[in-house]
């Protein structure tokens, strides 16, 4: 018999036509009345999908949603299936003396709603019961934040999301470069620890993946690392920006340096705030970073050509950027603005909650991003990328600014580094 441990997915209309094409097969030679046959207690033999090419293999667990055949002895008169002691329901149309076809229902406790799910399927007759072990998966991984995206081979790189439960393997961009031990995840299943491998190579991916017994992460904005393109400000390099002085105006050169109480930089220097954050929307430029060249030279990446060209959707793009938060007060309320002043006059800005993305302030770093198009003023947005490549017709400006709505002054340490714009959608 061959073992198989992962269910294949299979269509809807594929699995109507397995399951009459099962139930005919296996109550060819059953067409007695269940009430006129005497059946002893059911026993089960083995567990697999309505697939007919699967007739040979034997599963030892599911994911939600997946549709079985428990096949064996004496189940005529099935009254109830359970999974981890959830009754599944039973369609009599389904049940022969040797075999019951049942679906998981999105329902049935699993590792993720219960760590003390027994991972057991039970089978209840008139005439008695049958027990096996089964496991019954939690969904799919899904990556929702991964902290830090700038990362380099060695680091440690933490991942926050949903299922992370019997995980396999995590892929890294490039090919065959991934990890298959050494992780750790929590008992909640919502963080992942991973020490980033060798190799990696971002000519055809900036994402990665985890693969759990369940299946696998899908990609996306969520899911992907910094891939080396894109850097607007990194406080180091000089360019059309010059550190730490002629790079626009705000905070003082002074606060662009390796460290900040409670903050150590990723790489080199970062832009630092010390202060007490006034209160009501209050006004000072030491929480400012305006990046600019006032002769009107280009600040934004136009480079590599295929991911920056000037007419794709302004939407395909994400201002991204590492932040760190030192402080033992509560930052709730607290707000980074993004302000972009397009040519035709418009001031367009964003402005996010920064506890969105911070998660602890204990200084450590996390990326925060925001797609260009939700820079607005009204109605107005960004259509294209030439919109931010333009500037206000002269000068090319971006503006993050910490804003305090609250009532109340807020004092944080923090630090801003590695400003990019990144092609986040091909």
């Amino acid at each position: 018999m061959k073992l198989i441990k992962y269910p294949k997915y299979l269509s809807h209309s594929l699995v109507v036509a397995s399951l009459l094409t099962l139930v005919m097969a296996l109550g060819s030679c059953q067409e007695e009345d269940e009430n006129d046959i005497n059946v002893g207690p059911p026993q089960i033999e083995r567990v697999r999908t309505t697939d007919p090419t699967t007739t040979d293999s034997a599963l030892t667990s599911a994911t939600l949603g997946t549709t079985l055949a428990i096949m064996g002895n004496n189940f005529l008169g099935t009254q109830q299936v359970y999974l981890n002691d959830y009754p599944l329901g039973v369609n009599t149309a389904y049940v022969t003396n040797n075999s019951v076809i049942v679906t998981v229902t999105d329902s049935v406790p699993t590792v993720a709603t219960n760590p003390d799910v027994p991972n057991t399927l039970r089978i209840v007759t008139k005439s008695g019961e049958s027990v096996i072990d089964f496991q019954t998966l939690p969904p799919a991984p899904q990556i929702l934040q991964v902290k830090n995206q700038y990362v380099k081979p060695g680091d440690e790189l933490e991942i926050y999301g949903r299922y992370f439960y019997f995980v396999d393997t995590v892929y890294f961009p490039g090919e065959d470069v991934y990890v298959t031990s050494g992780f750790q995840t929590n008992s909640a299943g919502n963080t992942l620890k991973v020490t980033v491998p060798e190799g990696l190579d971002f000519s055809e991916s900036q994402s990665i993946g985890i693969i759990t017994k369940s299946g696998g992460s899908v990609a996306g904005r969520t899911s992907q690392i910094y891939a080396g393109k894109g850097m607007v400000a990194d406080f180091d390099t000089n360019g059309a920006l010059e550190w730490p002085w002629n790079w626009g105006w705000g905070l003082s050169g002074e606060m662009i340096k390796p460290s900040q109480p409670g903050i150590e930089s990723l790489e080199g220097s970062f832009a630092g705030m010390n202060q007490a954050f006034p209160a009501n929307y209050g006004w000072n430029n030491d929480k400012v970073l305006n990046l600019t060249n006032w002769d009107g030279v280009q600040i934004f990446p136009t480079e590599p050509g295929t991911d920056y060209a000037p007419s794709t959707p302004a939407n395909k793009f994400d201002i991204r950027l590492e932040m760190a938060v030192s402080s033992t007060a509560s930052i709730d309320g607290l707000e980074l603005q993004f302000w972009f002043p397009d040519k035709n006059g418009n001031e367009l800005s964003y402005n996010l909650p920064i506890t969105d993305v911070i998660r602890q302030t204990d200084g450590s770093w996390y990326t925060v991003s925001v797609n260009l198009s939700l820079l607005t003023n009204g109605t107005t947005r960004l259509n294209t990328y030439q919109d931010l490549l333009d500037g206000d017709g002269w000068a090319k400006q971006l503006r993050l600014v910490v804003i305090n709505p609250t009532a109340n002054d807020i004092s944080a340490v923090m630090g801003f580094d590695n400003i990019r714009i990144i092609r986040a959608v091909n």
